[in-house]
C-alpha cells in the first residue's frame, strides 16, 4: 500500500495496527519486556496505536490495564517506544480515562471509576477540571516516553462518547444541552493535549455506529455528521472511526454510518476500522472513503501483516482463547513469513 502523510508523520504504508487491550501489564500497571517485544514485532505497521492507556488511577470493576500516571509505568512505555523505533516503526499512545479516579474514602458511590455506570451528569465541574488536568499530565508523560503521537479515545460507549450523545448526556450546563455543549469537554481535552504534543501529533477515535446501553443510538445518524463537520476545523492528524461489524449486528446493532457517509462530513485524514479484510481495505482506499486501514485481530495473529498483504500470503488465524491470558502464548509466538 502507498505511503500516507499523517499529520507530522509520513507512514510507509496505510496498514495501521488497532488499539487492543491485551491485559499483559504487570501488577503496577506498567508494560513488561514481553509487551515491548509484542509491539516491536509489529513495527512494520504504518502506525501502531497502543492499547488504551489509563491517565490516572481507576476504580474497581476493571482488570489490570496499562497506565502512564506513575514513573514506573512511564519507564515501561519508554522501553516499548525504544523497541518499536529500533525496529523502524512509529507508535501512538491511545489515552483514556475509565470515569473517575479510585476514591480514598470507603463510603464513595459505587459508580466511581466504572465507565459503564458513569454518566456525564454525575460529574461536577471540579471533576471535569480534574479530568482535563489528568490528560494534560499524561500527555507530558507520553511525550517524555518518546511516543510519536497521541490518540484520544472517545469511542465505544466510554465516558467521552457518552458526553457527545444526546441519548446519554443529560447535562443542562455548558457541557450539555446542545450539540456545541456536548462537544465542549472533548474540545477542551483536545486543546490541552495539542498544547503539549504540538500540531500534527494528535488523533481522535470515534465510533459513530457504536451501541449505547445495549441499543443503537437513534440520534447518531444526525449528530455525528455535525460532530465531524465541527472537528474538520481542527488541525488533527486524523480521526479514527469504526464501522458496524458482524459481531455488533449479532448483539443487535443497527446498520450504522458507512465510511462513505463519514468521509462526506470530515475533511481531514480518516482512518477506518471494523474487521476489514485486505480486499475490502483496498477498495475503500482506492475509492478515497478512508485514508488508512486499521486492523485488529489480523495484527494479533500476524505480526508481519503488511508484508503478508504485499506478498498476498496466507494469514495466521487468531486464537481468541489467548486474547487476554497472561504470558507469551497467543501474544508473541505467532509465526512470521520465512526470511
Amino acid at each position: 500500500m502507498d505511503p500516507l502523510r499523517l499529520g507530522a508523520l509520513t507512514l510507509p504504508n496505510r496498514v495501521v495496527m488497532a488499539p487492543m487491550t491485551r491485559l499483559r501489564a504487570d501488577a503496577g500497571l506498567a508494560p513488561t519486556e514481553l509487551v515491548a517485544e509484542y509491539y516491536a514485532q509489529r513495527a512494520g505497521a504504518g502506525l501502531i496505536i497502543s492499547e488504551a492507556i489509563a491517565v490516572r488511577p481507576y476504580g474497581a470493576g476493571f482488570p489490570d490495564i496499562g497506565a502512564i500516571f506513575a514513573p514506573a509505568q512511564q519507564a515501561g512505555w519508554a522501553r516499548v517506544v525504544r523497541r518499536v523505533h529500533a525496529a523502524g516503526g512509529r507508535i501512538a499512545a491511545q489515552l483514556w480515562d475509565v470515569g473517575l479516579p479510585r476514591p480514598e474514602r470507603p463510603d464513595a458511590p459505587q459508580w466511581w471509576g466504572v465507565t459503564d455506570e458513569v454518566r456525564p451528569a454525575m460529574l461536577s465541574v471540579d471533576d471535569i477540571a480534574a479530568t482535563t488536568a489528568a490528560f494534560e499530565r499524561a500527555a507530558r508523560a507520553v511525550q517524555d516516553a518518546g511516543f510519536d503521537m497521541i490518540e484520544m479515545h472517545a469511542s465505544s460507549g466510554n465516558l467521552f462518547d457518552r458526553f457527545l450523545r444526546s441519548a446519554t448526556n443529560a447535562r443542562t450546563d455548558a457541557y450539555g444541552g446542545s450539540p456545541t455543549g456536548r462537544l465542549r469537554l472533548l474540545q477542551e481535552l483536545l486543546d490541552r493535549l495539542q498544547a503539549v504534543v504540538g500540531a500534527g501529533r494528535l488523533g481522535l477515535k470515534l465510533s459513530p455506529s457504536a451501541m449505547v446501553d445495549g441499543a443503537p443510538d437513534p440520534a447518531a445518524r444526525e449528530e455525528f455528521p455535525a460532530i465531524l463537520r465541527e472537528l474538520s476545523a481542527r488541525e488533527l492528524a486524523y480521526v479514527h472511526v469504526t464501522r458496524t461489524t458482524a459481531d455488533d449486528r449479532a448483539r443487535g446493532s443497527g446498520p450504522g454510518l458507512s465510511f462513505a457517509e463519514l468521509r462526506s462530513h470530515y475533511r481531514g485524514t480518516l482512518l477506518g476500522a471494523g474487521d476489514l479484510t485486505q480486499a475490502e481495505a483496498e477498495v475503500l482506499l482506492n475509492e478515497g472513503q478512508i485514508d488508512g486501514a486499521v486492523f485488529g485481530r489480523l495484527f494479533i495473529a500476524n505480526p508481519d501483516l503488511p508484508a503478508r498483504f504485499a506478498a498476498r500470503a496466507a494469514l495466521n488465524p487468531p486464537d481468541r482463547a489467548t486474547f487476554y491470558t497472561p504470558g507469551a502464548a497467543g501474544f508473541t509466538d505467532y509465526p512470521r513469513l520465512p526470511g
